[in-house]
């Protein structure tokens, strides 16, 4: 249970990162300068600019760390990430005053074991790299871990209980009949033009027959016996991608077979075309079997169940508490940039 409520906390932190940050050089002599000022009070706790910034640093440690010399890098994840941070610490600090009044508890031990495998056995060094401090860090980590089994218990256990077999089972018809059994088809088409494409034809697809070999191969022969002759690329077509006109050539032959030459006025310039089909290989792609999908099929309708559930619990703590997000648009305008290089 510990690490299922672990992943889903992780992917909570993971999408408020913004976007992938490219590569980028490492040693600059810029600096961040930061407009620090309150932007919410959740409960009758503020939440400053300063105090987003922190835990992005955090949140940067953890997956940038290849990163951590390059200021240019940092400001990026800090212009990208700091509105999604604030709404999440929002949130965050109103599912910590829930467990307050759920009076759920931490141990000691829980907290350093967490701070320790986070930051290694040298804490005091890597917090001093990071630029934070040890009291700070054991706070913010008490804090994750409570909303981690918050969110455990009152969101993701409620949505794995929604999610039932004959869901599951909905959605595996669902999938077949989005993805059904199809057959793939590879071949050539060796196309003849002229007034007389019938009669070379006829002579080609003799040879051809004769010959055991794939079209490719016998380009040169071809083009001895008549220089219009093209032989195309490999196609390689689902049954729903075929023209009739090409499935029912295909269909007739076997693996390594040349068609009879079939007969077609071009689009182009109206004129007669003679076409030879050879099937190189014919690939069956059968329908999945349950077994195969149903983990996929739980995992994916538990996450659609854990957003559900999430909106549903954060929109409850919110006018528990008498939270309006509204009131944010008139303290932090859009436009609003505080970090800056320097």
């Amino acid at each position: 249970m510990g690490i299922m409520y672990k992943c889903f906390f992780t992917l909570l932190c993971v999408a408020s990162l913004s976007a992938e940050i490219p590569p980028i050089e490492y040693n600059d002599n810029s600096k961040i300068a930061v407009q620090n000022s309150i932007l919410a009070k959740v409960n009758g706790t503020t939440i400053s600019m300063i105090d987003v910034k922190k835990k992005m640093d955090l949140l940067f440690h953890q997956n940038y760390p290849h990163l951590a010399q390059s200021t240019q890098a940092r400001y990026q994840f800090y212009d990208g990430s700091w509105r999604h941070l604030l709404m999440e610490t929002i949130d965050h600090q109103l599912i910590l005053a829930d467990a307050v009044e759920k009076e759920v508890k931490l141990t000691d031990g829980e907290i350093r074991e967490e701070m320790e495998t986070r930051f290694g056995p040298n804490i005091m060094f890597t917090l001093d790299k990071i630029g934070l401090t040890y009291d700070e860090t054991w706070k913010m980590v008490r804090e994750e871990l409570l909303v981690r089994r918050m969110t455990w218990w009152f969101i993701h256990s409620k949505a794995m209980h929604l999610v039932t077999p004959h869901d599951i089972r909905q959605a595996f018809r669902m999938h077949l009949k989005e993805n059904p059994a199809y057959q793939e088809w590879k071949y050539r088409v060796i196309s003849i033009r002229g007034e007389r494409s019938d009669e070379i034809a006829e002579r080609v697809q003799g040879f051809l027959s004769i010959s055991g070999l794939s079209p490719e191969s016998l380009t040169e022969q071809l083009k001895a016996i008549d220089p219009s002759i093209q032989v195309s690329s490999e196609f390689a077509l689902a049954d729903k991608d075929l023209s009739d006109a090409h499935k029912e050539a295909l269909s007739l032959l076997i693996a390594g077979q040349y068609s009879a030459p079939k007969l077609q006025k071009s689009r182009v310039d109206n004129k007669t075309v003679a076409r030879i089909f050879y099937l190189s290989q014919k690939i069956d792609h059968p329908a999945p079997q349950f077994d195969e999908l149903s983990h996929n099929l739980r995992n994916d309708l538990i996450q659609k169940a854990v957003a559900q559930e999430s909106t549903v619990y954060i929109e409850k703590l919110r006018r528990h508490y008498g939270f309006d997000t509204s009131h944010l648009k008139e303290r932090i305008p859009d436009d609003l940039h505080p970090f800056s290089l320097e």
